[in-house]
């Protein structure tokens, strides 16, 4: 293990052995000629990944802790890293072109820069819209409307959409966390990230706070990875999505000013389950996605208890 590395690489793990394992072999292999630690951080896993990393890359250091949320875990990790620069990488991503030397390389030149991300595209080869703009009322209303369906609307949504923003750097209000890139410094003085997210919105309320601490986030072009993000649609990950975005717009925007976010959000489901109920009136089948909306809505109006507070309690219990 390097005593003053250039890079350290945080993992997060909860089950997922083999492709966990295939995210590590592919960022190692991409590391280039810098210096860098290796740590996971595995939550709680009961598929022996923690097990099957120490055996195949004993290169990497496995830490063992309860399931606290994704943010938390995170954190773990952040606590042990010595990088100059810190990498969360998420145990379902390849990388596909490009070098983590080359990051660190264009970080050291751009030291107003404390948050950075790069291309991600879908297994498929499609392009992942992974930059994304600060939740707003119009752009919730947007979304909650299908602006993403009318091309004149394109930017009344928090993701970009538009293929050829990706091509070049600019700077961006925040970006998927599938791959963030951090400066020590900048870290340090921003703070880790909110343990209170148990899981979604962690990257978005992180890079608001570095943007308010005067530090600018960055879309890197000069590396491709492949986001194998899994799906949404089960119930209890859409209503623990509802609370982190209720919650995000509670803490940035008081009780008052979060009203109109919040009031979109709820809308947005709304319509999502009148459109489903419309198609089921032809016979298709749509109930299980309306059980799923059902749910988010109760916990986006304050109605119900998130999931993460019975994955807490469990954890902990």
């Amino acid at each position: 293990m390097p005593v003053n590395p250039d890079l350290s690489v945080i993992v997060v793990t909860h089950n997922g052995r083999e492709r966990a394992l295939a995210t590590l072999r592919s960022a190692l292999a991409a590391t280039g000629p810098i210096q860098a630690e290796w740590i996971v951080v595995d939550s709680g896993s009961g598929d022996g990944t923690p097990d099957a990393i120490e055996r195949e890359l004993p290169l990497v250091r496995v830490v063992r802790c309860a399931n606290r949320g994704f943010a938390a875990a995170n954190n773990v990790g952040l606590r042990l890293a010595c990088g100059r620069h810190l990498l969360l990488l998420n145990p379902d991503v390849d990388i596909a072109r490009g070098s983590l030397a080359e990051l660190v390389s264009a970080m050291d030149e751009r030291p107003c820069v404390g948050l950075a991300s790069v291309i991600q595209l879908c297994p498929e080869g499609d392009l992942q819209h992974s930059i994304r703009r600060f939740p707003s009322f119009l752009r919730d209303l947007g979304e909650a409307l299908f602006a993403a369906r009318w091309p004149v609307l394109a930017t009344l949504q928090e993701l970009e959409t538009r293929a050829e923003r990706y091509e070049r750097e600019l700077s961006v209000d925040w970006v998927v966390g599938a791959f963030l890139l951090a400066r020590r410094e900048a870290v340090e003085a921003v703070g880790p990230m909110d343990e209170g997210f148990f899981l979604y919105s962690e990257e978005v309320d992180w890079c608001y706070r570095f943007h308010r601490a005067g530090w600018d986030v960055r879309h890197l072009p000069l590396m491709t990875i492949v986001h194998h993000a899994g799906r949404r649609d089960r119930s209890d990950l859409m209503a623990e999505l509802a609370h982190s975005r209720r919650r995000f717009a509670l803490k940035h925007h008081g009780h008052l000013g979060s009203i109109p976010i919040r009031s979109a959000l709820v809308l947005g489901h709304c319509v999502r389950i009148t459109s489903l109920l419309c198609l089921a009136a032809t016979g298709r089948p749509t109930a299980p996605r309306v059980r799923c909306e059902a749910r988010a809505l109760a916990v986006a109006l304050g109605l119900s208890a998130p999931p993460s507070l019975r994955w807490r309690t469990a954890s902990t219990g």
